[in-house]
């Protein structure tokens, strides 16, 4: 499958803010409840890409209580604790492959990075702050290759505050970071002497260490019958070793945008 935005979209690490919303008043927590939503969604076609694409993204939840099952990028996360703050459970996620389909004529010379799935979990605590709505969450998740893509493992981590403003609307805003291991830095950043003799790049062995940190805002706001609107965006910056490969220094850039706008049914 030839679709690079799927390495992008697996780097995310907080969802949609209409995702974190708890049961609404009245709302019988004993029966599940369902969210979809979709709309579009621009992004980097590569991590570290100057060119971006601009695709649809659907969305989807499901609920009981404190438990869910929803999609975070091309993969699952569901929740297994039934707790009200604290919140923990299994990840699976696909990653795409890194090939010809980009509009990058340099990186199109690369050797093919092949398409994987990843495994894990994820860990939360939210911690509830004086106004109704107000929460801080601070979340972990941690994904291991299981095909034969990397062979590595990485670590994202993020501090969100979140609100609702006007009894409606929910704003989040998120702080996060990434860390990866050598095998994982050493795929995706590094040039391999074939890499080097047919784009002319120096030889680059990248090494583990925090790639990336960033962040995103987020607002949701309901609008009646069941239906509600999300905007998201987002920056993400590369840092060393990622920043320093010649990837990004001589194809790319370390500063990374993304942006969307859902629409969602909850019933």
């Amino acid at each position: 499958m030839k679709t690079m935005f799927l390495i992008f979209l697996m780097l995310l690490v907080p969802t949609l803010s209409f995702a974190q919303q708890g049961a609404r008043p009245g709302e019988d927590r004993d029966s599940w409840t369902f969210l979809i939503a979709g709309g579009p969604f621009i992004f980097p076609e590569f991590e570290g890409a100057t060119n971006y694409r601009v695709l649809p993204i659907p969305f989807f939840r499901a609920s009981k209580g404190n438990y869910f099952i929803q999609t975070e990028g091309p993969g699952l996360t569901a929740n297994l604790f039934n707790h009200r703050k604290l919140k923990f459970g299994p990840s699976v996620q696909y990653r795409g492959e890194r090939d010809q389909d980009i509009n990058n004529s340099i990186i199109q010379l690369f050797e093919t990075i092949n398409s994987t799935v990843e495994a894990g979990g994820f860990i939360s605590y939210r911690f509830s702050l004086e106004n109704p709505g107000e929460a801080i969450t601070a979340r972990i998740k941690t994904m291991i290759d299981l095909g034969d893509a990397h062979n590595g493992y990485n670590v994202s981590a993020s501090l969100s505050y979140g609100r609702i403003i006007g009894l409606k609307t929910r704003v989040n805003v998120s702080l996060g970071s990434t860390y990866a291991d050598q095998n994982y830095n050493n795929t995706y950043f590094g040039v391999s002497q074939t890499d080097a003799t047919l784009s002319g790049f120096n030889i680059y062995q990248a090494n583990s260490g925090i790639k990336d940190i960033g962040g995103t805002i987020n607002i949701a706001h309901p609008l009646s019958n069941g239906w509600g609107i999300t905007g998201l965006v987002g920056y993400k910056k590369l840092l060393s070793p990622a920043a320093n490969s010649p990837i990004i220094q001589n194809a790319g850039t370390d500063n990374q945008f993304l942006g969307s706008v859902a629409l969602s049914y909850r019933f």
